[in-house]
């Protein structure tokens, strides 16, 4: 029993990183149910390796704290989205490095700041520096939210209910208390009763919130969503961008305009007022200035026009040329047009055949996006999908069809980021599309975990949710997160459902990430008062002197 008590409580070095291990092991398997709990004592190993190094003075003790924190961070990383190897083996290393470097920054802060300190500030610099660490990661350029916290909920979306007035960030919150509970439980014998009901209370309201639920009394909306299961390594692209060669096995592209037709009309009614075609269904370039020119855009518009009740969703490719002038810092140059953007867009088809376009804002990093171009550009990863820096658009649109129903057009990794989904709810959308191409993953948990993210975007806003998407899942989802009705992954099919508009706005939907930004003002207060403290005031004394 001492031996264990002093591999935990003063461990050495081989102990550390035994810890650290655990502690990557614990948190990664919780992203996978009925393993969510180990999210409440994962981080608990780490959490000893640090206080080990505080406690003992331990020489270098940041660089030893680094070094373990990694171990952590790239066993969960790698844990978490091991599929993403699927998509490209050299860009998911360079996704488990990075990622998990920028995430040692949190722990480290915290430890420099209970370092200066004196532990003046205990436990909530640890919490409100992973707090803000999240809340920078889904707002700066190096974006790569896949590992918040608040995401291992997403298969058990009975458990949080209460986000739509938190957010995701609540979540984060939860989880990074219990932990602390955890540990001064294991260090001292304290605070048992007090972690446990931290644990077990926000369980209990989630249940009562779930129970009291009413859904929305708004219209009821039948919709369509299409899932044409076009393999996009071998089938729908012509070049195969894991092989980087042509494909044999490509499906013509009338050929695929002629399935998302077969498959409409074959479910399609007077009834059905939306229909949901995936992420880049139209894949064939054209510009938005004049789409109809297009033979096989026309041929849907006209198609369309043959239901005059019915409003179209749909994902499809388009440029704009800027001539002489790079107007973006996305635009590429092409000898005989100039400087131009490429978008992955959505393009909307109303009942009386106005056109509208949504260019993809959330772009995924090294497939889509070049994250600060003028340094990192010679970096270019590819994970699937168009590769290269695709151009973006800067704000949420929402499309209103003849009735004025709005709804949300969220491109695939979009429907990750809460607050910005917030934006299409304050403008209107009173339902949510996913328009999603979720194939680059093969059948692994990769999509999987896609689908379940957008069960917590729908609890967040309490809106409906329909998801188009190419491979699967494809389907409905309610305002608690629970699933309507879903097809199978790699199964061709059309699916229609109803489901009711909303116009509510949540706590969450007005205010965003106010958790987020809370916690960064105050791990920053946290850490220059600490750093005050420390260096300045010394300084000062002693010049007084």
């Amino acid at each position: 029993m001492e031996n264990l008590k002093n591999i935990l409580f003063a461990p050495s070095p081989t102990a550390r990183i035994l810890l650290a291990i655990l502690s990557g092991i614990l948190i990664g398997l919780s992203w996978y149910f009925p393993f969510t709990l180990l999210a409440f004592i994962g981080f608990v190993p780490l959490l000893l390796v640090e206080h080990a190094l505080y406690k003992h003075n331990t020489q270098r003790s940041l660089v030893k704290l680094f070094f373990c924190s990694y171990i952590t961070f790239v066993v969960w990383n790698i844990v978490v989205y091991w599929w993403l190897w699927n998509a490209s083996g050299w860009a998911t290393l360079g996704a488990w490095g990075a990622n998990s470097f920028l995430m040692t920054f949190p722990m480290l802060a915290y430890h420099q700041t209970k370092k200066w300190s004196g532990n003046k500030f205990g436990f909530f610099v640890f919490v409100s520096a992973w707090m803000s660490f999240e809340y920078i990661h889904l707002n700066w350029q190096l974006s790569w939210v896949w590992l918040n916290l608040g995401n291992i909920f997403a298969q058990t979306p009975h458990w949080v209910q209460w986000i739509e007035h938190t957010g995701n960030f609540g979540s984060s919150m939860w989880v990074l208390f219990v932990n602390i509970g955890a540990m001064h439980f294991l260090l001292s014998r304290k605070y048992a009763v007090l972690t446990g009901a931290t644990l077990v209370l926000p369980i209990i309201a989630s249940y009562i919130m779930l129970w009291q639920y009413e859904a929305p009394e708004g219209k009821d909306v039948d919709i369509l969503v299409v899932q044409p299961n076009l393999d996009c390594y071998e089938e729908k692209f012509t070049y195969n961008a894991k092989t980087r060669t042509r494909n044999t096995n490509y499906v013509p592209y009338e050929e695929q305009v002629e399935r998302f037709l077969k498959l409409t009309k074959e479910k399609l009614t007077p009834t059905i007022q939306f229909v949901a075609w995936p992420e880049t269904s139209l894949h064939e370039g054209v510009a938005e200035t004049n789409v109809l020119a297009n033979e096989h855009i026309r041929k849907v518009y006209d198609f369309m026009a043959k239901y005059p009740n019915t409003s179209i969703i749909t994902g499809l490719d388009t440029y704009e040329v800027y001539g002489k002038e790079a107007k973006t810092p996305s635009a590429r140059y092409r000898e005989n047009i100039g400087y131009y953007d490429y978008f992955n867009a959505a393009m909307f088809i109303d009942e009386q055949q106005q056109l509208s376009f949504y260019r993809k804002s959330k772009l995924v990093i090294g497939a889509e996006t070049i994250p600060y171009p003028t340094v990192l550009k010679f970096m270019m990863l590819n994970f699937g999908g168009i590769s290269g820096g695709l151009g973006k658009q800067k704000e949420a649109e929402v499309f209103f069809n003849t009735d004025s129903i709005g709804v949300a057009p969220l491109i695939c990794y979009e429907s990750v980021y809460g607050e910005y989904v917030t934006e299409f709810i304050r403008k209107g959308a009173e339902i949510l599309f996913i328009i999603t191409n979720d194939g680059w993953w093969g059948e692994t948990p990769g999509y999987k975990q896609h689908l379940d993210y957008a069960r917590l975007r729908a609890i967040e806003t309490r809106r409906y949710i329909a998801r188009a998407a190419n491979t699967g899942v494809s389907g409905f989802i309610s305002p608690t997160g629970e699933a309507i009705k879903f097809s199978n992954y790699d199964e061709m099919i059309a699916l229609s459902g109803t489901i009711k508009t909303n116009n509510e706005i949540t706590f969450y939907s007005r205010y965003g990430d106010y958790l987020g930004r809370l916690a960064a003002f105050l791990s920053g207060f946290m850490l220059i008062s600490a750093f005050v403290k420390n260096k300045v005031l010394p300084k000062r004394k002693t010049l007084k002197r």
